[in-house]
C-alpha cells in the first residue's frame, strides 16, 4: 500500500455501452497469466454517455492491471502511449507511485511468492481477491539500480526463453 497512488476495481454494469466505435474496456481477457503483456487480439470497446462514472477507471500508462476474480493474478501492463481505456469490475488498476513506476514491481507480481500470496488471501466462492489485499503484499524493494538490473537481468532470460 505504501508504494501506490491508487488501487480500484473496475467499473460495473457498463454492457449497455458497448459498441462498434469508442473507448476500449479491458477485461479478464486481456490479461496475462505468465506475464503483463496485455492481450489485444478480443477487444471490447465502450460509448460513455456524458453523465457515466470513467474518471476513477481510466488507465493511464504504467497502470498495472490485476485479475481479482476466477482466475486472480493475471497481470496487464498499460504501456506508453495506450489509447483511453477503462476497466471492468473483475479487474482492479494498480497505479505505483512515480518513483516506482517501471517494470520491477509487475516482474515481481509474476514470482511464485505473490502467486502464493494471492492463493492464500482469496475469499467467498468463486475465488476472489479483496483490494485490500493487494496493498497488503509484502514487496523488497532495492535501490533503483538494483531494481534496474533485476529488470535487464528478467528481460534477457525471458528473451531468451521466448527464442527458444
Amino acid at each position: 500500500g505504501n508504494l501506490v497512488e491508487v488501487i480500484t476495481s473496475g467499473s460495473r454494469d457498463w454492457a449497455k455501452y458497448y459498441s462498434e466505435t469508442g473507448n476500449l474496456f479491458l477485461r479478464m481477457g486481456n490479461l496475462s497469466r505468465n506475464s503483463f503483456e496485455l492481450r489485444l487480439n478480443n477487444l471490447q470497446r465502450v460509448q460513455l454517455p456524458e453523465k457515466a462514472e470513467g474518471t476513477r477507471t481510466s488507465l493511464q500508462s504504467g497502470d498495472l492491471l490485476f485479475s481479482i476474480t476466477g482466475e486472480v493474478g493475471m497481470l496487464g501492463l498499460i504501456p506508453e502511449g495506450f489509447e483511453t481505456a477503462y476497466i471492468n469490475q473483475h479487474t482492479a488498476m494498480i497505479r505505483f507511485l512515480p518513483s516506482i513506476r517501471n517494470k520491477y514491481l509487475p516482474y515481481f507480481l509474476l514470482t511464485d511468492y505473490a502467486q502464493k500470496c494471492y492463493k492464500s488471501n482469496q475469499h467467498g466462492i468463486k475465488n476472489s481477491f479483496r483490494l485490500d489485499s493487494i496493498s497488503e503484499i509484502l514487496v523488497p524493494i532495492p535501490p533503483l539500480s538494483e531494481q534496474e538490473r533485476i529488470i535487464e537481468q528478467t528481460e534477457m532470460a525471458t528473451n531468451k526463453i521466448a527464442a527458444m
